[in-house]
């Protein structure tokens, strides 16, 4: 994926420069866990509910039942929503260990505030704060990044929603990182979504692209942490996290 530095954006960005990122870990008062995620004009915010009591249909013995829900800006959710729904579900299960939980339930729910692209990016690193917040033991911080392909062959990373629309591809991909106590960087692929048609050495490129983002954003994360309470191991593995990345081991 060959991306031109000098391709001129609307935005004054280089190709391979994310947006602007705020988290305010704790923005709401009633939820266990919650936080408010921006990256530039894409905003979400998110609040964690749990662990749980749990209905009994939906009770299970080996570990919390997670349940993600999308409320969109304005009106009621639909087909997109339950699509971020099932995406986010999907990726977050894998992330939080829910053997320490059973009989439970987790409910996350992102209230979409603005969407100027990479919407299903910047939820998932929302809702990952929003776990970290409330505690939720998870493996390890899961990230995302969303990369847009033009026609032209430029690879466009955190794309807007006007680069999405020009775009031939718009990718999206989740990682689960992690360090791995000295012997480097866990880089697990958890989320895979693709919008458009991507040949085999592009999406090997825009995996490459992804990780050195999410590197960014577990950097970020760490320090959107700092002014909270927080489980000082989750806090030491990330800095860890981020040594191992910015060292490329």
């Amino acid at each position: 994926m060959e991306a031109s530095t000098s391709l001129a954006r609307a935005d004054g960005r280089t190709p391979n420069q994310l947006r602007p990122l705020f988290g305010d870990a704790g923005a709401l008062t009633r939820a266990d866990g919650s936080a408010r995620w921006r990256q530039d004009r894409t905003e979400v915010l998110v609040a964690v509910h749990g662990p749980c009591e749990v209905r009994r249909n939906r009770e299970r013995v080996d570990g919390a039942y997670v349940e993600v829900l999308v409320r969109p800006r304005a009106g009621l959710p639909g087909p997109p929503e339950r699509e971020l729904e099932q995406l986010l579900g999907a990726t977050l299960r894998a992330a939080i260990i829910t053997s320490l939980h059973p009989r439970t339930a987790i409910s996350i729910v992102v209230q979409v505030i603005a969407d100027d692209g990479a919407l299903l990016s910047a939820a998932l690193n929302g809702a990952t704060l929003a776990l970290l917040h409330a505690a939720i033991p998870m493996r390890g911080p899961a990230v995302g990044c969303t990369i847009a392909l033009l026609p032209s062959g430029a690879a466009l990373l955190d794309p807007t929603a006007d680069e999405e629309r020009d775009a031939a591809a718009v990718v999206t991909l989740g990682y689960l990182l992690r360090d791995l106590q000295g012997l480097g960087a866990e880089r697990q692929l958890l989320l895979s979504h693709a919008r458009g048609a991507v040949g085999e050495a592009r999406f090997d490129a825009c995996r490459a692209a992804a990780q050195r983002a999410g590197a960014a954003v577990v950097a970020f994360l760490r320090e959107a942490m700092v002014p909270r309470t927080a489980p000082l191991q989750a806090l030491d593995e990330m800095e860890g996290l981020a040594d191992a990345l910015a060292e490329g081991r």
